[in-house]
Protein backbone atom coordinates (compact mmCIF):
# COMPACT_ATOMS: atom_id res chain seq x y z
CA UNK A 1 0.00 0.00 0.00
CA UNK A 2 2.86 2.41 0.79
CA UNK A 3 4.62 1.86 -2.70
CA UNK A 4 1.32 2.39 -4.32
CA UNK A 5 1.24 5.80 -2.13
CA UNK A 6 4.54 6.47 -3.11
CA UNK A 7 4.81 5.77 -6.61
CA UNK A 8 0.96 7.49 -7.05
CA UNK A 9 2.85 10.86 -5.40
CA UNK A 10 5.93 10.67 -7.57
CA UNK A 11 3.72 10.70 -10.91
CA UNK A 12 2.03 13.37 -9.96
CA UNK A 13 4.85 15.33 -8.24
CA UNK A 14 6.49 14.68 -12.40
CA UNK A 15 3.36 15.73 -13.88
CA UNK A 16 2.94 18.61 -11.71
CA UNK A 17 6.46 20.21 -12.92
CA UNK A 18 5.68 21.51 -16.40
CA UNK A 19 5.00 24.75 -17.40
CA UNK A 20 1.42 25.87 -18.53
CA UNK A 21 2.99 25.94 -21.90
CA UNK A 22 4.14 22.22 -22.05
CA UNK A 23 0.99 21.11 -21.07
CA UNK A 24 -0.71 23.14 -23.84
CA UNK A 25 1.91 21.84 -26.13
CA UNK A 26 1.06 18.43 -25.34
CA UNK A 27 -2.98 18.82 -25.45
CA UNK A 28 -1.88 20.52 -29.00
CA UNK A 29 -0.39 17.62 -30.38
CA UNK A 30 -2.81 15.56 -29.43
CA UNK A 31 -5.83 17.62 -30.69
CA UNK A 32 -3.67 17.46 -33.93
CA UNK A 33 -3.34 13.58 -33.50
CA UNK A 34 -6.75 13.26 -33.69
CA UNK A 35 -8.06 15.56 -36.25
CA UNK A 36 -8.93 18.78 -34.11
CA UNK A 37 -7.46 21.10 -35.66
CA UNK A 38 -9.33 24.23 -34.51
CA UNK A 39 -8.76 22.61 -30.51
CA UNK A 40 -4.76 22.09 -31.64
CA UNK A 41 -4.74 25.93 -33.08
CA UNK A 42 -5.96 27.06 -29.90
CA UNK A 43 -3.24 25.52 -27.48
CA UNK A 44 -0.42 26.59 -29.63
CA UNK A 45 -2.13 29.88 -29.55
CA UNK A 46 -1.79 29.98 -25.77
CA UNK A 47 1.89 29.23 -25.79
CA UNK A 48 2.29 32.46 -28.53
CA UNK A 49 0.34 34.93 -26.25
CA UNK A 50 2.40 34.13 -23.28
CA UNK A 51 5.47 34.44 -24.46
CA UNK A 52 4.33 37.77 -26.73
CA UNK A 53 4.83 39.94 -24.45
CA UNK A 54 8.56 39.00 -23.32
CA UNK A 55 11.49 41.17 -24.67
CA UNK A 56 14.15 38.78 -23.42
CA UNK A 57 13.74 34.85 -23.77
CA UNK A 58 15.66 31.90 -22.48
CA UNK A 59 16.65 29.33 -25.43
CA UNK A 60 14.43 27.04 -23.71
CA UNK A 61 11.27 29.33 -24.07
CA UNK A 62 12.61 30.12 -27.50
CA UNK A 63 12.13 26.37 -28.74
CA UNK A 64 9.28 26.13 -27.19
CA UNK A 65 7.87 29.60 -29.41
CA UNK A 66 9.63 28.31 -31.87
CA UNK A 67 7.93 24.89 -32.26
CA UNK A 68 4.63 26.47 -31.38
CA UNK A 69 5.12 28.20 -34.63
CA UNK A 70 6.13 25.86 -35.87
CA UNK A 71 3.08 23.46 -34.89
CA UNK A 72 1.11 26.09 -36.03
CA UNK A 73 2.37 26.10 -39.78
CA UNK A 74 1.47 22.66 -40.27
CA UNK A 75 -1.80 22.61 -38.98
CA UNK A 76 -2.58 25.62 -41.00
CA UNK A 77 -0.89 23.68 -44.14
CA UNK A 78 -3.13 20.19 -43.46
CA UNK A 79 -6.06 22.30 -43.29
CA UNK A 80 -4.79 24.12 -45.92
CA UNK A 81 -4.41 21.07 -48.37
CA UNK A 82 -7.59 19.44 -47.02
CA UNK A 83 -9.87 22.92 -48.07
CA UNK A 84 -11.80 22.58 -51.53
CA UNK A 85 -12.27 25.93 -51.50
CA UNK A 86 -9.76 27.79 -53.39
CA UNK A 87 -9.94 31.13 -51.42
CA UNK A 88 -10.15 29.14 -48.37
CA UNK A 89 -7.10 26.85 -49.21
CA UNK A 90 -4.64 30.01 -50.28
CA UNK A 91 -5.74 31.76 -46.81
CA UNK A 92 -4.95 28.69 -45.11
CA UNK A 93 -1.53 28.25 -46.78
CA UNK A 94 -0.30 31.84 -46.30
CA UNK A 95 -0.96 31.38 -42.69
CA UNK A 96 0.92 28.20 -42.76
CA UNK A 97 3.84 30.43 -44.57
CA UNK A 98 3.85 32.84 -42.14
CA UNK A 99 3.83 30.71 -39.09
CA UNK A 100 6.45 28.93 -40.58
CA UNK A 101 9.02 31.48 -41.25
CA UNK A 102 8.40 32.64 -37.88
CA UNK A 103 9.73 29.30 -36.33
CA UNK A 104 12.70 29.30 -38.06
CA UNK A 105 13.62 32.92 -37.47
CA UNK A 106 12.67 32.02 -34.09
CA UNK A 107 14.71 29.02 -33.80
CA UNK A 108 16.60 27.98 -37.18
CA UNK A 109 16.46 24.72 -37.55
CA UNK A 110 16.10 21.96 -40.33
CA UNK A 111 12.74 21.18 -39.74
CA UNK A 112 11.32 23.84 -39.68
CA UNK A 113 13.03 25.27 -42.66
CA UNK A 114 11.53 22.06 -44.32
CA UNK A 115 8.54 22.20 -42.92
CA UNK A 116 8.31 26.08 -44.69
CA UNK A 117 9.85 24.83 -47.96
CA UNK A 118 7.55 22.35 -48.26
CA UNK A 119 4.82 25.18 -47.53
CA UNK A 120 6.26 27.35 -50.05
CA UNK A 121 6.20 24.61 -53.11
CA UNK A 122 2.34 24.56 -52.59
CA UNK A 123 2.04 28.27 -52.42
CA UNK A 124 3.52 28.12 -56.04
Amino acid sequence: MNKIILITSLLLLATGCRSNSELSMERGEYFYSVGKFEDATLEYNKVISKYSNKRSLSTKDTQVLANAHHNLAVVWFKRGHESKDAVEKSSYLNIANNEAKQAYFLYPKDTYKSTWDKIQKSIK
